[in-house]
């Protein structure tokens, strides 16, 4: 997620730096991690109407991007928030750039009014699914010998990234509540190709905690740096 919600805690960073002016025979800085309490991004209540519209982005040959994201977003809206996620079909949206997007204030309060929503959620998904086979080298073990030696092959390989433009609008103005940009990627080898339906929702699992920290307080691990004898 970008933007980081971590900020006042990096500070505690710049401790480090007396470690290494620390005299061994008096001790030394130690790292402790702890738990620090996250707020949600937007402050909602249980029970507000909230419309996912469909994602715009490149056409893909086999799937329809931009209304599996949003039937994603639905579902996981539904599960994870005490929202009220309208059951209706996905609305489209303009075919403009993000930034355009972002400043159409007067279409989103007009869907706004049409759907009766205190909160839209849309945006814009690029899935790129690309051949990265190539040589590449393995360590293989004899089970003779008990060896292990380094040998070169070819290896088939594929890759996919999902990149979604990701805005949230009040509904009752068409106001800009939020904007991010969450990304995702990975490399996957012959023994375990997906399906390209189920690789973007393994990418879409993994941007999960991105969209129920709009919404949920969360936690997250930071360093504290405390002296010992």
């Amino acid at each position: 997620m970008t933007g980081g919600r971590r900020g006042p805690w990096r500070a505690l960073l710049g401790v480090a730096a007396i470690v290494a002016g620390g005299s061994p025979a008096l001790g030394g800085w130690e790292e402790v991690p702890i738990d620090v309490p996250l707020p949600p991004v937007l402050e909602t209540e249980a029970g507000e109407r909230v419309l996912v519209a469909r994602f715009n982005g490149p056409g893909h040959p086999t799937i329809d991007v931009g209304l599996e994201v949003a039937r994603w977003v639905k579902r996981r809206l539904a599960r994870r928030t005490s929202l009220d996620v309208l059951d209706v079909p996905p609305p489209p949206i303009p075919e403009q750039r993000p930034e355009q997007l972002a400043a159409n204030d007067l279409f989103w309060k007009r869907l706004g009014g049409d759907f009766s929503a205190d909160l839209i959620v849309a945006g814009v998904a690029r899935y790129e699914v690309e051949d990265r086979s190539g040589f590449v080298n393995e360590d293989v073990t004899s089970p003779l010998t008990g060896q292990t030696v380094r040998r070169t092959r070819y290896r088939e390989m594929t890759g996919y990234r999902l990149r979604l433009d990701i805005f949230f609008f009040k509904g009752d103005n068409g106001a800009l509540l939020h904007h991010d940009v969450w990304q995702e990627e990975a490399v996957l080898g012959e023994e375990d190709i997906p399906e390209d339906l189920d690789a973007l929702f393994r990418l879409l699992d993994a941007m999960g905690d991105d969209l129920d920290g709009v919404f949920l307080p969360g936690r997250v691990q930071e360093p504290r740096y405390i002296w010992v004898e």
